[in-house]
């Protein structure tokens, strides 16, 4: 079954990916000049999903773990770096340790959730685990260097100070081997990192590149992840019927041969920056 030939239908394919462009120009739209609306629209959506989704809850176990990965993304996620970023300066400051703790919180579980990702049977899925392990051992150290206090608030906009520009690169290439995985509807999550790249540049452009551009990853990969996954769980359905044309797909060990390559190279600049950054520490520590 692994290696079932199978073919993609372009036509679906742009449809799919010009809606996911659309909605995240929109959302981006929002965030940069009407925050209180989209802050509005986050929570109201979050209590439609809910009122809609009560009584069907424990009915379909993949169904309910899509259920929960959207209320981590959209209220919890989304929703409470707006919230924040609405809220006074005086209580930002105030509460600013709780606020970071929980962001660091969030971040990390979010990677860690990505080691249990279903490998479907190819030794990209395998290892991809080791990838994963790899980038979240490196970001806490980077967050450990900035003694975990990595958020920072800035006319309206969220920055996470504790993802270096290629440690993003990195996790992109990471994440476009896992999207390429059995378990992904890989036609729907085609331009997440590209977006998430993208909107990142937006974000920098916008607030006039007053802070390093890696700082504006985070929000922007908010934004962009938690679209597409609002996409995923109410799919738009086409007015009409498609009919290709279509190519055909690579199958899974194919997709390993050419993929494992890129995720050995991610395992070796990871643990080039980890061991550099354990050397410096230890120096520190010395000194």
């Amino acid at each position: 079954m692994a290696n079932e030939t199978q073919y993609i239908d372009l036509t679906l394919l742009f449809c799919y990916n010009s809606i996911a462009v659309l909605f995240v120009m929109a959302i981006t739209y929002l965030v940069m000049y009407r925050q209180t609306l989209l802050l509005i629209l986050v929570f109201a959506f979050t209590l439609f999903v809910c009122i809609q989704s009560f009584g069907k809850f424990f009915s379909n176990p993949m169904q309910n773990m899509g259920f929960i990965k959207l209320m981590l993304l959209l209220p919890m996620g989304l929703g409470v770096i707006l919230l924040l970023i609405r809220l006074p300066k005086e209580i930002r400051n105030q509460y600013y340790i709780w606020y970071s703790n929980y962001i660091n919180m969030a971040v990390l579980l979010n990677i860690f959730a990505m080691l249990f990702t279903p490998d479907g049977g190819t030794y990209r899925g395998y290892l991809s685990r080791l990838v994963c392990l790899a980038l979240l051992i490196w970001l806490l150290q980077e967050m450990r260097k900035k003694r975990f206090q990595t958020i920072h608030f800035d006319q309206g906009l969220f920055l996470f100070r504790s993802s270096p520009l290629h440690w993003i690169f990195c996790h992109a290439t990471y994440r476009i081997v896992l999207l390429s995985l059995p378990s992904f509807e890989t036609q729907k999550f085609l331009l997440l990192e590209p977006l998430s790249l993208i909107v990142m540049f937006s974000l920098f452009s916008f607030h006039k590149k007053r802070f390093a551009l890696e700082q504006y990853f985070g929000f922007a990969d908010t934004l962009v992840v938690t679209t597409i996954t609002v996409l995923s769980w109410y799919p738009i359905l086409l007015p009409f019927k498609t009919n290709g044309p279509y190519i055909k797909n690579l199958n899974q060990n194919e997709w390993d041969m050419i993929l494992i390559p890129l995720q050995l190279m991610v395992i070796g600049f990871a643990l080039l920056a980890i061991f550099k950054n354990t050397k410096q520490n230890r120096l520190r520590t010395e000194n």
